[in-house]
């Protein structure tokens, strides 16, 4: 399976799902952590990258999960 990365634009996604057929997609790590941190509250802003970077290395599916359920708590 083929997976390409890259930013949201809706043109960009359209491309890729014409080009590289049943490749899938993926969102850009520094684009969703851009996005997210324009809408998050201010008080979580300086913790929050770092609890991503956490949750995007964790070494298996489950402890992904335990450190989302601890980042959304």
């Amino acid at each position: 399976m083929d997976l390409v990365i890259g930013d949201a634009h809706r043109g960009l996604i359209q491309a890729i799902q014409e080009v590289f057929l049943g490749a899938s997609w993926q969102r850009c790590q520094v684009h969703f952590m851009r996005n997210i941190l324009e809408v998050c509250p201010s008080n979580v802003k300086p913790r929050l990258p770092e609890d991503l970077r956490e949750l995007w290395t964790s070494r298996d599916l489950a402890t992904a999960r335990e450190r989302l359920s601890t980042i959304l708590a």
